[in-house]
């Protein structure tokens, strides 16, 4: 086996550990996309081991003991974040406008377009990921704790997961809606190049949309004479 090959074999194996170590909200906060690719900075020496906001001290000194560097405070650009956090969305303003289902990493805001959304707190990991796309700010990152319980009875599932395990679940979760944004690009690239191969497509459609657009005006025109 090559020593190229063998090195980055080692180096992946590297990646995973430290990607172990993270709390897995993929929450953006250190400056990379998600939390392997943080992970993958730190075990090529290219980032700091202090830029995880909600892992804070106890991820730092994890970080320092597998990389063997010093225990530093956290980065003093970066605001902390708690770990036991939750969204919560004031459904009186919300306009079902999806643009925060489509900035959670993990799929845990469910609703359709122009109807209320609503936050699954068995899963929220609190990242707030989901707080700048907002119009209305009506989304509220509140803490996780049986205050919120009385209110989100499903928090309460995952309060009793251990961070371990909710990492995991947030893990998972992220994994699978990236596949499935994947497979989207892929879908969309594929159609791309199925009506440049076929022009007779995209002809069809055209005729299709003037034809309508022509019975619309047809319609607007008798509809102005009665």
């Amino acid at each position: 086996m090559a020593t190229s090959t063998i090195t980055l074999m080692l180096s992946t194996k590297f990646t995973d550990k430290i990607n172990q170590i993270l709390p897995q909200t993929q929450c953006k906060s250190c400056g990379y996309k998600d939390c392997h690719a943080y992970a993958q900075a730190i075990s090529e020496e290219k980032e700091n081991i202090n830029r995880c906001a909600p892992g804070g001290a106890h991820v730092i000194q994890q970080l320092a003991e597998i990389t063997k560097k010093t225990v530093v405070t956290l980065d003093s650009n970066i605001q902390a974040t708690d770990l036991h956090s939750t969204a919560v969305i004031d459904e009186q303003f919300c306009i079902g406008c999806t643009l925060c289902i489509d900035a959670c990493p993990i799929d845990s805001i469910v609703g359709t377009a122009k109807r209320m959304h609503s936050v699954l707190n068995s899963l929220c990991s609190g990242c707030g990921l989901c707080l700048p796309p907002c119009p209305t700010n009506c989304i509220e990152i509140v803490p996780l704790n049986h205050a919120i319980e009385k209110n989100k009875p499903s928090s309460l599932k995952l309060m009793r997961l251990s961070q371990n395990k909710r990492s995991e679940l947030w893990k998972g979760k992220y994994e699978i809606k990236q596949l499935r944004k994947e497979k989207s690009s892929r879908d969309h690239a594929q159609k791309i190049t199925n009506d440049a191969v076929n022009p007779r497509l995209t002809q069809d459609k055209a005729k299709q949309i003037a034809t309508a657009m022509k019975i619309a005006r047809k319609r607007l025109i008798v509809a102005s004479n009665t």
